[in-house]
């Protein structure tokens, strides 16, 4: 009996270390999840600076979070978060589903590149996320392994105050400044959950396109239209010449012949 009291209190011990393991380590698990599965589905570098969370509070925070460029452009990560809260719902969460209220994204940044050739980042980006996980599929990691793990529900996911460098190679290889209007989603992974490459996907899909047609929007229309009216205003001011010396050509040509009626 008594050694079975022992054994069972070694057992019990082991448990406790293993709880207090994972739960000590939970900051550094989640910053290794965003990491791995950001990169899997963006087939570029994902990194996190810090994660906290706190589970007393049911609400956590990720910062310092980077998407570096797709290859063939500059150093410049593609994606900037500086600071992203997260709200759990506690009362949700369980083995086989985490159900997140609210995740709110201030300030990202998007740096958007044009090469000479007229090949976009935010394309290429969004092309290798396309790629990564098939529509209609994709619940497995690249290895091809079923990723493993509870699924995920995010019931609000909102996105303000972002800004978007563009450069722009075509435009005279300068930078433009744009806007990124603000984006919400709402039920991402609903009803029943979805993986994190499935969720990284929609969310970075979103990010990518509404980006990309706000530098369309912004920066390349307004332009081609500002280029447009120097045209217009030009083709003008030439018309507006040509009448003029026409007019004096008709003027000086009557003048003449009223001359040479006089001279009779």
């Amino acid at each position: 009996m008594k050694k079975l009291l022992i054994v069972l209190g070694v057992i019990i011990v082991l448990i406790a270390i293993a709880i207090y393991t994972v739960i000590g380590n939970l900051d550094a698990i989640a910053k290794n999840a965003i990491e791995h599965f950001g990169s899997e589905v963006t087939q570029t570098a994902v990194s996190v600076k810090k994660v906290h969370i706190d589970l007393t509070k049911g609400s956590g925070g990720i910062y310092g979070l980077t998407v570096a460029n797709p290859t063939g452009f500059s150093g410049k990560p593609v994606l900037s978060l500086s600071e992203a809260s997260v709200k759990f719902d506690l009362k949700a969460i369980s083995k086989e589903l985490i159900v997140i209220d609210r995740i709110t994204v201030s300030k990202p940044e998007v740096n958007y590149e044009m090469d000479a050739k007229r090949q976009g980042n935010l394309n290429q980006l969004y092309n290798n996320i396309s790629k990564s996980i098939p529509s209609g599929g994709g619940q497995t990691t690249g290895s091809g392994q079923a990723e493993a793990g509870p699924k995920l529900l995010i019931r609000k996911l909102d996105f303000s105050g972002g800004a978007i460098s563009a450069l722009i190679v075509p435009l005279n290889n300068k930078t433009y400044p744009a806007k990124l209007p603000a984006i919400h989603m709402t039920n991402l992974g609903a009803p029943k959950g979805a993986t994190g490459s499935e969720i990284a996907k929609e969310v970075l899909s979103r990010l990518t396109k509404t980006a990309r047609d706000e530098v369309q929007k912004q920066v390349m229309d307004k332009y081609v239209n500002k280029e447009l009216t120097k045209i217009k205003s030009q083709v003008n001011s030439r018309i507006e010449s040509g009448k003029k010396k026409a007019e004096q050509s008709v003027k000086e040509q009557a003048e003449q012949k009223l001359k040479d009626l006089l001279k009779r």
